[in-house]
């Protein structure tokens, strides 16, 4: 016997065997076992959803002479007759390639023939968009006012394409995507049939492949089962499909969240050699935010997922805000529809995951994670060693002003200022974080991370800090940190360097009187 790929032999008979369609099977069978069929049906949807299949049942069932539970019996003289391709009444036609209006015209010109055996002579037109707007005219009379005996049965993937005229005369049903769940069950029903070996999360991931279409996951799971030699393994699947195995997405996306683009490099590299399916990359990394993005709005939502990747997921919700995770979603979608226009993949991938590493909202949440680092370590909260802060005894070298104030100035002094104790260093830090929050300075606000340590001595207020960027970009904003600390009754403050875990004095920066100070050597 000829061998018949599995999407041919396990095609639905009956309505029991359609697959994700219940919605548009009760209203079918009910119609059938209450003899109310109607004249005329769209059935739309993506491909391999069981439009052509169920118009084929219905066809068989509306001629059935015992119809059971809404389907045909399979045993009577006409389902025999069908089955054995015997039946005219039954008239498939494509019109793809009939889409001319001499062929639609013939057709209205053998509706007024009477079925030869059973009760109706059914139309099944497949691909009906494909009609030209002459064809759609000259269907329109016989769909209006059809005789008794006929059904006509119009199947597509694009209903927009047909005029408004058409659709209003047809009884229309949608047919859904299949889930993962119920495409996973019907091929473990299929294999078990056919006492081939499997490994369910390998079926898992031949429904994932199969996009929500029966037709493709059988189309997927014979060449699996080709490739395993009848035993269907995670890896056997995965080395078949080229997937990228979920523990190396999980690593895009932490490498994306860190902002880390060497290793965002390194991964798709390494996968571009080893043969991977790039295309389908966008789309996994794509799953992943998603789940993300779930476990941020309910902690407490079930993910049919192992525990390593719930906790990979929960890492990147808390790098990550919703804003970044959204607006990465929407860019990744746009990839998705782009990427099959593109030449070169690998460098289209690269160059939208680079992109996200540049998302305005992922570098707000890390430096507000920075910034609430801080603020939990001055409330006592977290120990680090990346921030001590600490009183010192007084120190002789200390900035004083080099020009005398003004009587003025001298009188706001007395009235508005006092002296601050050095213990209250971990207040005013404090307060210079919020006030730094509030003014919406990010750039001064994503250096704090780099202070090593704040102290104050002799009413003035001493950074120190580890790098050359901190320093300049605090003296950038000298005029800032001058009003705050005038304001909190400090007199100016310092700015020192560590040099192989000595302090030196980097630079000397105004105080809060004229913005010109004097180093005391």
């Amino acid at each position: 016997m000829t061998h018949l790929a599995l999407y041919r032999e396990f095609r639905p008979k009956t309505f029991d065997e359609v697959v994700g369609q219940d919605h548009i099977i009760k209203i079918l069978t009910h119609q059938i076992e209450h003899n109310t069929i109607s004249h005329a049906y769209l059935f739309c949807g993506t491909r391999g959803t069981g439009k052509t299949s169920c118009a084929k049942i219905f066809a068989k069932a509306v001629n059935c002479l015992n119809p059971k539970n809404g389907s045909a019996c399979g045993e009577c003289e006409n389902c025999k007759k069908i089955d054995s391709n015997g039946n005219l009444d039954i008239i498939e036609i494509d019109a793809a390639s009939n889409n001319r209006v001499d062929e639609i015209r013939d057709l209205r010109e053998k509706v007024g023939y009477l079925p030869s055996v059973g009760k109706y002579k059914v139309y099944i037109i497949d691909e009906v968009h494909m009609l030209t707007d002459s064809a759609f005219n000259a269907l329109l009379k016989t769909l209006e006012e059809p005789p008794q005996h006929i059904i006509f049965i119009l199947a597509t993937t694009e209903p927009d394409k047909l005029p408004a005229t058409i659709l209003s005369r047809c009884m229309r049903f949608d047919f859904k995507l299949v889930s993962v769940s119920e495409l996973t069950a019907h091929l473990k029903n299929i294999f078990d049939k056919l006492n081939i070996k499997y490994e369910m999360p390998a079926l898992t991931q031949i429904a994932v492949a199969g996009n929500g279409s029966v037709r493709d996951t059988l189309s997927v799971a014979e060449m699996c089962r080709a490739y395993g030699e009848d035993n269907i393994t995670t890896k056997s699947v995965q080395e078949c499909l080229g997937i990228v195995e979920a523990e190396t997405v999980r690593d895009i996306v932490l490498a994306i969240a860190k902002r880390d683009g060497g290793q965002v490099l390194t991964i798709i590299n390494n996968l571009y050699t080893q043969g991977k399916n790039l295309s389908s990359l966008i789309s996994n990394i794509a799953d992943f935010l998603r789940n993300v993005l779930m476990i941020k709005f309910s902690n407490n939502l079930d993910l049919q997922e192992t525990a390593e990747m719930l906790e990979s997921y929960k890492q990147v919700a808390n790098i990550c805000d919703e804003n970044f995770l959204i607006d990465a979603l929407r860019r990744l979608s746009d990839g998705i529809a782009q990427i099959k226009f593109t030449t070169n993949t690998k460098i289209f991938i690269e160059t939208l995951l680079l992109s996200l590493l540049y998302n305005d909202n992922l570098e707000i949440q890390l430096l507000k994670n920075k910034v609430q680092s801080l603020e939990q370590m001055l409330n006592g909260k977290i120990d680090t060693n990346s921030i001590v802060v600490k009183k010192q005894s007084q120190d002789s070298g200390l900035l004083q002003p080099n020009a005398k104030p003004t009587k003025t100035e001298t009188s706001q002094n007395l009235q508005n200022q006092t002296k601050v104790d050095e213990t209250d260093v971990k207040v005013v830090f404090g307060k210079f974080i919020g006030a730094v929050r509030e003014s919406g300075e990010m750039l001064l606000l994503a250096v704090l991370g780099d202070i090593k340590s704040v102290e104050i001595k002799n009413n003035t207020f001493e950074f120190n800090c580890e790098t050359k960027d901190c320093i300049e970009v605090l003296n950038e904003h000298k005029n800032f940190i001058s009003q705050f600390l005038q304001k909190n009754g400090i007199d100016g403050f310092v700015i020192n360097q560590y040099v192989d875990e000595q302090k030196q004095k980097a630079q000397k920066l105004v105080d809060m009187f004229d913005g010109k100070i004097e180093v005391a050597e």
